[in-house]
């Protein structure tokens, strides 16, 4: 349903958005709390919902081993997806997507070092990942990962735009 799709790109846009208030400016501004429920009640609603769940589930649960959900904010999205499940539903667990997706996000989330740096900076394991997928007919995988990431990275462009040019009115 292009509806997931849609689902998927504004949770990248949530997501990053609480990312960059957090680390970034470091906002004590309470609507990275509001903007954290919604990622979660998404992330919730495509993991019980989109055909593509395991790989929400996948990364979800790998944020937690590459203890990726370091900030009270992100604590929060974490907490409203999980039990956004339970209203939603839990999907059938596919084994091997779950597992599959769940490497792919810890990997993506590693810190590299020397000259696999790029890895860590592009993060390109899960596209590629779902990409492969393409290949037994599953393009749905590599659709919601781009959709996430076009948002999250639209958002990573005008938060780093936005901190130059505060930056250039706080020399003035």
């Amino acid at each position: 349903m292009l509806v997931h799709y849609i689902l998927a790109f504004f949770t990248g846009v949530l997501v990053k958005t609480v990312d960059w208030l957090d680390d970034d400016i470091k906002s004590k501004h309470p609507i990275k709390f509001v903007l954290a429920a919604l990622y979660g009640l998404g992330i919730g609603y495509l993991i019980s919902n989109a055909s593509f769940a395991m790989l929400f589930l996948g990364v979800l649960v790998a944020m937690v081993f590459a203890r990726k959900i370091d900030t009270l904010a992100h604590r929060l999205g974490f907490l409203v997806a999980s039990l956004s499940l339970l209203f939603f539903g839990l999907p059938e667990i596919v084994i091997y997507l779950f597992v599959y997706f769940l490497l792919l996000g810890f990997l993506d989330e590693i810190d590299f070092i020397g000259r696999w740096r790029l890895l860590e900076t592009y993060r390109p394991l899960l596209q590629i990942g779902s990409l492969a997928l393409v290949l037994i007919g599953r393009w749905d995988f590599f659709f919601s990962i781009i959709a996430f990431d076009i948002g999250y990275l639209t958002i990573s462009f005008h938060g780093k735009r936005f901190q130059k040019h505060k930056k250039i009115k706080k020399k003035r």
